[in-house]
């Protein structure tokens, strides 16, 4: 009887989320890690500014090419979802020197979500990640529902499921 109780408890973890990281290290089912940056405009930017919406954090590099081919997709689901409270906030690991590669890709791109500065790399500590791109979908709760250790593809079905679940659950009342 222990037997089949762990083998129902190991499924019912891997239907809410199979995932290499633990709720402890920033994987599915943790309340994200506090997360900031500065904004292009010089601004000071947090995660609690998107409390309430579904966001997708990305974390990138100008100088991985995966990061940099996943990026029009990023643009094409925030364009597509904005008005039904999601976005993306993508922050750039790369270092100081390199912001105008920064500035330089988001104009190339046409990117119009939010993008972070990160140059001490605090985004990668705090959801203890291990290279790039690496992506997050973090509920209206401030809840890790996906993860993704790797690039996203276009029509990504499990990327595209947990944004849809997590956008069908509704708002907190303020």
């Amino acid at each position: 009887m222990a037997l089949s109780r762990r083998h129902l408890l190991a499924a019912l973890a891997c239907a809410a989320g199979c995932t290499s990281a633990s709720p402890s290290s920033a994987g599915v089912g943790a309340k994200v890690p506090r997360l900031t940056g500065v904004g292009l405009d010089g601004e000071y930017a947090q995660l609690e500014d998107h409390t309430g919406d579904v966001i997708l954090v990305n974390v990138w590099a100008t100088w991985c090419a995966p990061c940099m081919a996943e990026l029009p997709e990023l643009q094409r689901l925030h364009r597509a979802l904005r008005d039904r409270g999601f976005t993306v906030v993508a922050i750039s690991e790369d270092t100081e020197r390199a912001e105008q590669a920064v500035r330089d890709a988001v104009a190339e791109l046409g990117l119009t979500f939010p993008v972070w500065l990160d140059p001490s790399s605090q985004a990668t500590e705090r959801l203890r990640l291990s290279g790039y791109p690496a992506s997050v979908v973090v509920g209206r709760d401030g809840v890790i529902t996906w993860r993704r250790d790797g690039m996203i593809t276009p029509g990504d079905h499990a990327l595209l499921g947990a944004i849809e679940t997590a956008l069908a659950r509704p708002r907190e009342a303020t």
